[in-house]
């Protein structure tokens, strides 16, 4: 069991590394594999990458492009003047231009549209239903009492009426229309006559002549007396005619329904006129339906047929003249000559500005290759933050300038200058937020010169305000640098105020020695430039988080909170694993001071010194540090699955350190802080074990995965986690033998080749073994042995370590 637990152990280490490799090599190995680059074609485009780097030029003219078009694009209120206010001077057109009058053809199309009459349906017919349902009702109840005897008596007669509302729901089924149980019981006591009937229909006949609508004042427009309507008739191939609003019957108006006044209709009782009249209104249905549809085809037909309406302006031609009211069409020439000013001249300016951009950038570039390249290195996606940091600070700056002068400048323009709101933009805020997450004091200086440039052609060459922004973005940059709290990003707005303060002044007295009231200029700018430092610092708390975000950095600001011993990870280490913990913070302490000396990032290294065991919380009592005296699991265990366990420990701190977002540089620190050591205790182990049959045990089975150190702060880390737990297996850690132990260690890392992808030279190495004597000094100095009488341990045996001393290797 032990066995299968172990191969699956080894099946599992190489699947865990892979998780960590750059799958963009596999994507290339399969390119590869195509064989295009062996074809004639594959070869000329190489050598032409290789010679000329199209890929990257095209991409860097793009973004030069992109940079260039947020440059030149012009944010601009829509006009100073509003309708109704009053010119204050002659307003002349800088260029000709033809535009379409849209407030004029507007009004006009609203006119051809409000002049298309109301569009109804006629159906004549309605009559010739009516009447024709109420013939067959009136029938169909005569058929019904042809066999019915009346009584005489009044009293049995109303009886037998009433017994007859049964048929009420067939006559109403015939008629269309309910009939209330009065008019029924009426028409029953006289038979449903025939002289009710055409006394009905007559009426019905008389009505119907006119044009009846439903709701009619909800149709014609409201205000008017005489609304004029285009009846379309149905069944009649589209005859129309015209009609007022007085013409029309409205339903809803019943007591424009009268009874035509005949000698029948006065032979009647008044009882049965008024009958017979709310008998006959309930048959009154329109005969007009507006046409909805037909009404907005023409409405639209005949805005369309209104021609937009073309104004020619010359140029130099005056469009508004002093003590003009303005009007709406004056809004819109104005508004087109904005848009005409704004494009005009973008195109070419934005290609020219591009190309620029692209110089600058290649020359920058090659001057890293040819003078830092060896020492430093700019990955993809430094450049791919700084390019976007550029883009984002003139976007910022643009409209920073533009709510400055829509706010400020339009309404105290004739007592504070425009230029003063300009040094108060935060500017510096890009390289701070550039100092902040790279480390490479050449590529801040080459970022900063940039963007000064930058700055320079967005105020239309303004070379003082170019020299300004150079020098507090050096000065901002150089305030965030290994800043080792949040105060000190606000420190650097103040300092960067400062220096602004310094450089407006001096530039201002330089350039306008000369012209009087230059004093006064410079005392009202010197605030405006300490005011651009300190806003500076403010965006570049707000954008800190966001650019670690999206490009996955690790900066000063996100170590110091991951430096606090609150963190959950540190919380949980000191009570699964408290051995290791005080181990951690002793290496963390090593590796501070030792980064101090060589120029490293001594926050980083820190940090990363506080994590790198953070995988021994798993299986915490299989470390010596965290085991008690006389219990060690490792003697119940084969060797081979001792060193898969201490390996693992590398995977279980990446896979914890992913879970808690602690970083690239962290996470790099954890899997790169053993490299490809050897495991020399269980390897000698598992060699004392071998017998002579069994096969050979490989030195490359009991090695860490790797990879070995590939930056200065992992490889302290790697040297101090080996010094301190050689140092903690010392009986009588004296001076000369931790000075042995670190010299030993040091070399040993070094000849087994460790240190060879890391750029730690052997001036670093002097430094570094000088600082872990130091700090290992001061940790085990001499102490007086008070006797046992006096609390202390002066006949106390102490216990012996689980491992040889002479391993001087940490498990």
């Amino acid at each position: 069991m032990m066995q299968r637990r172990n191969s699956s152990k080894k099946r599992d280490a190489p699947h865990c590394r892979e998780n960590y490799e750059d799958h963009s090599l596999k994507f290339l190995d399969w390119a590869h594999h195509l064989g295009f680059e062996r074809t004639w074609l594959g070869r000329i485009l190489l050598i032409i990458e290789e010679k000329f780097q199209i890929k990257r030029i095209s991409f860097t003219f793009f973004f030069a492009l992109l940079l260039a078009y947020a440059i030149t694009f012009e944010i601009r209120t829509p006009t100073n003047y509003q309708v109704g206010d009053i010119a204050k001077s002659d307003i002349i057109s800088p260029v000709s231009f033809e535009m379409i009058d849209e407030i004029t053809t507007e009004e006009k199309r609203h006119k051809a549209e409000a002049a298309v009459p109301i569009i109804f349906d006629y159906d004549p017919a309605v009559f010739e239903k009516v009447s024709g349902s109420v013939y067959r009702a009136f029938r169909l109840m005569r058929s019904e009492m042809r066999g019915i005897r009346w009584p005489k008596k009044m009293a049995d007669r109303e009886e037998k009426i009433k017994e007859f509302l049964s048929h009420k729901s067939e006559f109403e089924k015939e008629l269309g229309v309910g009939v209330s149980d009065y008019l029924f019981e009426w028409l029953v006591g006289h038979r449903f006559s025939a002289r009710y009937e055409n006394i009905a229909i007559r009426n019905l006949e008389k009505w119907y002549e006119n044009k009846i609508a439903e709701n009619s004042d909800k149709v014609f427009p409201s205000g008017k007396t005489i609304a004029l309507g285009r009846v379309v008739q149905k069944n009649a191939r589209g005859r129309e005619f015209m009609l007022q609003k007085k013409e029309v019957l409205d339903t809803q108006q019943i007591e424009n329904f009268e009874l035509a006044q005949t000698k029948v209709l006065d032979s009647l009782s008044p009882l049965d006129r008024a009958n017979i009249l709310a008998f006959s209104r309930l048959l009154i249905y329109p005969n007009l339906t507006l046409n909805k549809q037909e009404m907005e085809n023409r409405r639209q037909a005949a805005r369309d047929s209104v021609l937009p309406i073309t104004i020619s302006i010359k140029k130099n031609q005056t469009i508004v003249t002093d003590g003009t009211v303005i009007q709406p069409f004056h809004v819109a020439m104005l508004k087109e000559i904005e848009i005409l000013k704004s494009g005009h001249r973008q195109d070419v300016m934005t290609v020219a500005m591009g190309l620029f951009f692209l110089s600058v950038i290649v020359v920058f570039f090659q001057y890293l290759h040819r003078f830092a390249g060896v020492r430093m290195k700019v990955d993809r996606r430094d450049i791919l933050m700084m390019g976007a940091v550029i883009l984002g600070m003139v976007v910022i700056t643009k409209l920073f300038w533009f709510f400055t002068e829509t706010a400020f400048v339009s309404k105290f323009g004739a007592w504070i200058p425009r230029s003063i709101f300009l040094y108060a933009a935060p500017v510096a805020a890009g390289p701070m937020l550039v100092g902040l997450v790279v480390s490479s004091g050449e590529v801040v200086w080459i970022f900063t010169a940039f963007t000064s440039i930058v700055m320079g052609l967005m105020t239309e060459m303004n070379f003082a305000y170019m020299l300004v922004t150079f020098a507090g973005g050096i000065a901002a940059a150089r305030g965030v640098y290994s800043c080792k709290k949040r105060n000190d990003i606000y420190l650097a707005g103040v300092r960067t105020g400062l220096v602004n303060v310094i450089m407006i002044a001096l530039v201002i007295s330089i350039s306008k020695v000369d012209q009087e009231g230059y004093f006064a200029e410079i005392l009202s700018a010197i605030p405006s430039g300490f005011l651009g430092g300190i806003f500076s610092a403010f965006f570049a708390m707000m954008l800190v988080p966001l650019v670690e975000s999206v490009f996955n950095y690790t900066t000063d600001v996100k170590l110091l909170e991951l430096s606090n011993l609150n963190h959950p990870l540190l919380k949980d280490m000191i009570v699964k694993a408290p051995g290791t913990y005080h181990h951690s913070m002793m290496v963390g302490s090593m590796v501070e001071a030792a980064s101090e000396e060589i120029g490293a990032n001594p926050l980083l290294a820190k940090v990363m010194a506080y994590y790198h065991d953070i995988g021994k919380m798993e299986h915490a009592n299989y470390f010596i540090e965290n085991q008690k005296s006389g219990s060690n699991p490792h003697d119940h265990i084969s060797p081979f699955m001792s060193k898969t366990l201490l390996i693992a420990h590398v995977k279980d701190g990446v896979e914890l350190g992913i879970k808690h977002k602690l970083g690239k540089p962290i996470i790099d620190g954890v899997i790169q802080h053993h490299g490809t050591t050897l495991i020399s205790y269980f390897y000698n182990k598992a060699l004392d074990q071998k017998s002579e049959g069994d096969i050979e045990i490989s030195e490359e089975e009991f090695r860490y995965p790797g990879p070995k150190p590939q930056f200065r702060e992992a490889a302290l880390c790697m040297l101090a986690d080996s010094i301190e737990a050689a140092a903690r297996s010392l009986d009588e850690p004296t001076a000369v033998r931790l000075q042995n132990i670190v010299r030993n260690i040091i070399q040993r890392k070094f000849m087994d080749g460790q240190l060879d992808e890391c750029n730690l030279t052997l001036k670093d190495l002097s430094k570094v073994e000088a600082a872990f004597c130091k700090i290992l000094l001061g940790i085990y100095h001499q102490r007086i042995d008070y006797p046992r009488s006096a609390g202390g341990g002066a006949s106390e045996v102490p216990s012996e370590s689980l491992f040889p001393t002479k391993q001087g290797v940490k498990t």
